[in-house]
């Protein structure tokens, strides 16, 4: 295949790729763009699904702290509090498969 030749121009709030590529050669500067446009169209699809699970992760962890807390005069009966125990810790649980399916 020819070879083509891209370019594309820097703009004023760009300045942390200013700085990046700034501190590199030519070529490296030519392979970096290179593997960082394949990384992004590889793994970008891939990386909305990490984001979105993990605040679906952190809405039932808030959800379950908001459920969990309790006014100091209201005493849970010992059922109640171990059935408060065991849906924190099935949320865990959730929460960590699904950080481990990623």
């Amino acid at each position: 295949m020819k070879e083509k030749k891209y370019s594309f121009r820097i703009r004023e709030s760009d300045q942390d790729i200013e700085e990046i590529l700034s501190n590199l050669g030519a070529s490296e500067r030519s392979d970096f763009i290179r593997n960082a446009v394949r990384f992004y169209a590889g793994y970008k699809d891939r990386l909305d699904d990490i984001d979105k699970k993990l605040d679906c992760i952190l809405k039932k962890i808030e959800t379950k702290s908001e459920n969990l807390s309790v006014s100091p005069s209201v005493s849970l009966s010992n059922d109640e509090e171990s059935q408060k125990t065991n849906e924190t810790e099935k949320l865990l649980i959730e929460s960590v498969i699904d950080i481990l399916s990623l």
